[in-house]
Parts: structure tokens; sequence; C-alpha cells
């Protein structure tokens, strides 16, 4: 009965542990699966079986919602026992037909893709891993394309453009730009603080403001406001200073931006084969 295989409660398991396998470590740490034994039984419910795998992957899934168990043999029985009832649970569905229903066999569907875009997302990444060369080459990249300068900034930021524009009329005519970030930037959090976002660089805010910062100079306050997908942004560069960039070396000690790095360059095999596949696709949107 390998029906009740697709229970949206093992399914959902399932695509939690293929999605965090993803992601797990850097693939230069990744090796080909070796031959593995044959998988082991460890219950039979009315004919379905419940595999040694099926208990490790809801088991890793438990633990990461309610943390683990310390007593290991009441935690499997634990475990166990709660796969035993939902696959019971799953069977009456079936039995009851429930499977068929539009709104339930649709979300097994959405389920079940889910579950195979993550089996080839980890597949893929698997089978090219990434090595430390070729991390050092994206790094190399990262830095040959990175603004090498950083600046000391506050802004305003206002809903309006109109708005944006009084304010710079304000300020043209000696209005203290702390003052008005307190009183009229609707970012809170800096505004508090007289408009300060202290040293940004590339990266650290979105591209509109940093496209705007590279074109003024120490102590100069934008003359027009800058749009983004937050509102209008009136500029104030207070210094600037050459962005410190570590060495290779330096990189691979920060696991934050190894990280990102990595994950970086695995949406980008990813996204290759997502756009191979779509060039060999039929694809209609009505």
């Amino acid at each position: 009965m390998s029906t009740l295989r697709t229970s949206l409660i093992v399914l959902l398991a399932a695509a939690g542990l293929l999605a965090a396998g993803c992601d797990k470590k850097p693939a230069d740490q990744a090796k080909k699966e070796e031959a593995k034994p044959a998988a082991k039984i460890i219950a039979t419910v009315n004919g379905d079986n419940i595999m040694e795998t099926d208990y490790q992957g809801y088991l890793q899934i438990r633990q990461q919602q309610v943390g683990p168990i310390a007593d290991k043999d009441k935690e499997k029985k634990i475990v166990l026992d709660e796969m035993i009832d939902k696959m019971l649970l799953a069977q009456h569905a079936v039995s009851s037909k429930l499977d068929q229903d539009p709104e339930v066999s649709s979300l097994i569907k959405r389920v079940r893709e889910e579950i195979l875009a993550q089996a080839v997302k980890r597949n893929l990444l698997r089978d090219n891993p990434i090595s430390e060369d070729d991390v050092k080459k994206r790094f190399e990249q990262e830095v040959e394309n990175t603004h090498k300068t950083e600046y000391k900034v506050r802004h305003i930021l206002v809903k309006e453009e109109s708005e944006a524009k009084n304010i710079i009329a304000l300020l043209q005519k000696g209005g203290k730009f702390n003052k008005l970030a307190t009183e009229k930037s609707i970012d809170t959090q800096s505004g508090k603080n007289g408009g300060d976002l202290g040293w940004v660089n590339q990266g650290m805010v979105v591209p509109e403001f940093f496209n705007a910062l590279m074109k003024m100079n120490k102590g100069v306050v934008s003359t027009e406001p800058v749009k983004s997908d937050f509102g209008w942004h009136i500029i104030k560069v207070e210094d600037t200073r050459p962005l410190k960039i570590p060495t290779f070396e330096q990189f691979m000690t920060d696991q934050h931006a190894r990280a990102n790095i990595y994950r970086k360059m695995q949406d980008d095999k990813i996204n290759n084969l997502l756009k191979d596949i779509k060039t060999k696709a039929k694809i209609t949107v009505n």
C-alpha cells in the first residue's frame, strides 16, 4: 500500500529533511554516497512498513521542533508510537477516500512536488561539489567587483517624494539634519539617532541608496531624494574611508561569510539547471 507513503505528515517531514540537507554543509565536504545496506524494517502497520530511514528522518525533524529526549529508549518508543498513530490515521484517511478530496489531493500534490524539487537540488549539489579552489575564485571575483569605499551615513526616510523635497528645502535653508531625521523619518530605528546608519558598504543597503552614495562626497547632503522600495531617502555623507577587505584566509575563518558565498554558489548551480530545463520545457500560462 505505497499510497500511504504519501500521507501528508510523512511528506512534510521528508520535504523539511531534504530542504535542510541542501544547506547543511559546504559542498567541498560532501562525498559521494557509498552503497548502503538494505533498509531495516522496524514496524509494520496493516502491511505498511516503517523503515529505519523513515524513523531517522522523522526523529530529526521532531528533534528540531521540540528538542531531543535524554532517555533514548524512551524517545524511540515515543517517536515510533507517533509514527504508528499517524500511519493508522493515514490508512483510515485512504480507506475513507479522503485522499481523493480535491483540497487534500491538491495539497499532497504540492508537497510531493516540493520533495522532488528538493531531491533534485540535493543530488545536484552532492554530485557537483564546490571545492575550496572554486570558493577562492568566487571570492576573488567578488573582491574585484566590490566598491572599495565605505561611507558614514545619515538618512531621512519618508513616504512621499513631495515631503522629501520639502525636507531638502528646509535643509538648504539651514535646517539641522539630525533634528529633522528625528522628527520626520519613518525609519524610527535610525531616526531616534538623528538618522545615523553608521558605516555602510556595498551590499549593506539597497542598490538605489548605494548608487547615490557613490556619487556623493564627504559632507554632502543629497539635493534630490532617492527612491527605493522603502520610500524616499534624503542622504547625508559624513565621512568616507577605504574598505578593509579580508584576505581569502581571513574570509575562510568567518563562518557567516563563508556560508553566504557557498549559498550563492549553490544557488547559481540550481539556477543554471533551471535555465537549461526551462529552455526545453513547454510552458503555457493562462
